[in-house]
């Protein structure tokens, strides 16, 4: 509409100058800063673990990562947007461990009489993963510094009180109000899952961005989302036939407890009626299209060795 606009000698709806000076990139500043603790136990008694702990900060211009271009919402100031990742997270720990069972005389593979060879071999491990929440942002237009549809993408609106405040749990029976999280409402086939026990009274903690006083935008100091948490754990037993032949049974199970991940949800002013909601749940990578939810998954197994 523009181009037309040009040709015809109009005025244009877009600052066009500071539209053709944006600046995709590959380029960028970003700050990375983490503490990592490893507890490992070798092999003994039949048990073997390795517990990890990073607590971490990792700050950016927000031009996302090193295999996407990304777009400086300001090319004046490319550190209006600096802030924490958006794949920051402050805490994760990460917990593996293999524990041969002693059970049955020579339990390890289940040698011996068939009486071991029934009660040996069995074993189990496991993959314990945690993980705090990642940096939300209440955003507002994508044209904040004059850019256009193709430029320029939606800011982070600034927040008046400690975003902390706000805790990063689910919250059941969220109707919202004033037009703010309703689409959640239950009595309308809504989830009742929201970020927020009260989702307009947050909603109204945050303003635009104001170019003359404004040094950042409300993507230095973010919201942070839903923690995660998740076991996946096996039980198999390998059984010696012969010296060389041997067959290994084994039941895997993925989010063995049914824990629920939730997908944070969208905070944005142009979409009041979702503010908050949570309705998706995170499906693993693992699964496929006719396993598309993060239930609890097993998996059984028989191999033979030889």
């Amino acid at each position: 509409m523009d181009g037309r606009r040009t040709c015809l000698g109009l005025t244009t709806f877009q600052n066009r100058q500071l539209f053709d000076l944006h600046m995709r990139t590959y380029i960028g500043k970003s700050n990375y800063n983490g503490l990592i603790a490893t507890l490992r136990k070798r092999t003994s008694h039949g048990l073997t673990f390795d517990a990890t702990y990073t607590f971490s900060k990792t700050l950016d211009q927000n031009i996302s990562n090193q295999n996407q271009a990304g777009i400086y919402s300001n090319s004046y100031f490319p550190n209006v947007d600096y802030g924490p990742s958006l794949f920051d997270r402050t805490h994760i720990f990460n917990f593996s461990y293999v524990y041969d069972l002693p059970l049955g005389k020579g339990h390890r593979f289940g040698g011996g009489s068939w009486t071991s060879r029934l009660l040996g071999g069995w074993y189990t491990s496991g993959i314990f993963s945690a993980f705090s929440g990642l940096p939300l942002f209440v955003t507002e237009s994508s044209q904040v510094w004059g850019g256009g549809s193709i430029f320029g993408f939606a800011v982070g609106m600034i927040p008046t009180v400690n975003p902390s405040s706000f805790g990063n749990s689910v919250h059941g029976g969220v109707t919202g109000s004033n037009g703010i999280g309703t689409s959640g409402n239950p009595t309308n086939k809504g989830t009742g899952l929201n970020l927020f026990a009260d989702p307009a009274t947050v909603f109204g903690d945050f303003r635009n961005v104001q170019i003359s006083k404004d040094g950042r935008t409300g993507r230095a100091n973010p919201i942070h989302g839903l923690p995660f948490w998740n076991l996946d754990s096996s039980l198999g037993k390998k059984t010696a036939l012969t010296e060389r032949v041997s067959f290994r049974i084994t039941a895997d199970f993925f989010n063995i407890f049914n824990h629920v991940n939730f997908v944070d949800p969208t905070l944005s002013l142009t979409q009041k009626a979702s503010f908050g909601v949570i309705s998706t749940q995170l499906v693993p990578t693992n699964r496929d299209n006719t396993l598309a939810d993060g239930s609890r998954w097993i998996q059984l197994g028989l191999r033979f060795e030889f």
